[in-house]
């Protein structure tokens, strides 16, 4: 390989990482919903407890995933099912229930 070679493909290494740098960003901004908890940090599973209780939510569930929070509860005799981001306090936004 001469060294004419070299800066042709050192440009296409660059331009792939580029690309694969925007999709991730983009994926990253789609999959944030709707904040459920205004945190800083992350935020625990008796702090989803506590929201969910005091937005009127009753038998309400809850199992760890991973950095997400599988959460159900009733309210006005509906079952819901919501996925929390435990390191940002927003809803899953790719969630289709």
């Amino acid at each position: 390989m001469s060294y004419r070679v070299l800066p042709s493909v050192f440009m296409w290494v660059i331009a792939a990482a580029l690309v694969v740098a925007i999709v991730t960003v983009i994926d990253l901004a789609k999959s944030d919903g709707p904040v459920f908890i205004v945190s800083n940090g992350p935020i625990s599973e008796v702090q989803v407890r506590q929201k969910m209780i005091a937005d009127g939510w009753t038998n309400v569930l809850i199992t760890r995933e991973g950095r997400y929070f599988q959460v159900m509860g009733s309210n006005d005799q509906q079952t819901a099912h919501l996925v929390v981001d435990s390191q940002t306090g927003r809803l899953r936004g790719d969630d289709d229930d």
